[in-house]
């Protein structure tokens, strides 16, 4: 007759030994693949952060200059150059600047590494929401008639249009002339804050937006958090000699007095809002006329650009 023997202790020693690595190695393993998961999904959320961001943009951009029914570049009756005074059916509340929404004869400008309105412009507007802007940061400010048209409307500035000319009102009222269209003005001046809506220290694009109500206004509204520097270059139209050249790219500092801008270039800098386990080497970045140092981080950070052309001709801010 066979007798069975047990396992002796030894034995059972050794197998919860190997049970024991195979449970280590598998949750080495797990941790791993975890981490690697939420690094490729925080580098998805920057770079679907980036070109929400960068198509919002360029939506706005390619408008600039369309004044309705008018060809571009029409002079628009009402309006004013930056800094003159509004007259009182046109005037805007908001204190954000005198006939900021009224100088239609420049549709876009860029206040270079600061929060401002053009190239020497002011804002009596603060930032939001605390009050900080990121330094450095350029602010881009567009200007058009939105593209459809729209009954007239009380309280907020409209232009009304036809082939031959353009007007501003806010009062509702319209002409009896022919062949005539009414578009809402939209005007928005993008900047970015040192802090999102209830996240101190969290940067976030934002604009402050002309809208309508009991008189025209300017809002402050947060579009996308997590965005920590705006850079605009202007692009200038290619050399006579050589049209099929490239445009080239400048600072609005660099701009040559007279230049024609056909495009804007870009640069959005974008970073995590969720830190991660272990910091990482960032590399240095140069884009535009920045320069941000290399640096060790738990927050991972996208630079992401875009060339956008200007649909309704060569501006000359």
């Amino acid at each position: 007759m066979i007798r069975s023997r047990g396992l002796s202790l030894v034995e059972l020693l050794v197998a919860a030994t190997l049970m024991l690595m195979a449970f280590a190695g598998a949750l080495t393993l797990l941790a791993r693949s975890q981490g690697a998961y939420r690094t490729s999904e925080g580098q998805a959320r920057l770079q679907e952060t980036a070109r929400a961001a960068l198509d919002l943009l360029a939506a706005d951009l390619r408008l600039a200059g369309h004044l309705g029914l008018a060809p571009p570049g029409t002079p628009v009756d009402g309006a004013q150059p930056l800094g003159t005074p509004e007259p009182a059916a046109l005037a805007v509340t908001g204190r954000c600047g005198a006939s900021l929404a009224l100088d239609l004869g420049v549709p876009l400008g860029v206040a270079d590494g600061r929060y401002g309105s053009g190239a020497t412009g002011t804002l009596g507007c603060a930032p939001a929401p605390s009050g900080r802007a990121v330094g450095g940061a350029d602010t881009l400010l567009i200007r058009h008639a939105a593209g459809d048209a729209v009954a007239p409307a009380a309280g907020r500035l409209q232009l009304e249009s036809n082939r031959r000319r353009a007007r501003l009102v806010a009062d509702g009222s319209a002409l009896a002339a022919p062949a005539h269209q009414v578009s809402n003005l939209q005007v928005s001046l993008y900047y970015v804050s040192a802090d999102s809506t209830g996240t101190a220290g969290l940067p976030a694009l934002r604009r402050k937006r002309l809208v309508g109500g009991t008189r025209p206004a300017f809002e402050d509204e947060e579009l996308i958090a997590g965005v920590a520097d705006l850079q605009v270059e202007y692009g200038l139209a290619p050399n006579a000699a050589d049209a099929a050249a490239p445009a080239r790219y400048v600072s609005p500092a660099a701009l040559p007095s007279g230049a024609q801008v056909t495009s804007l270039r870009l640069w959005l800098l974008v970073q995590s809002d969720v830190p991660e386990s272990q910091p990482s080497d960032l590399p240095a970045l140069d884009y535009a006329n920045r320069s941000v140092p290399a640096e060790r981080s738990r927050y991972r950070r996208l630079l992401a650009t875009r060339s956008i052309a200007l649909r309704n001709g060569m501006v000359q801010p």
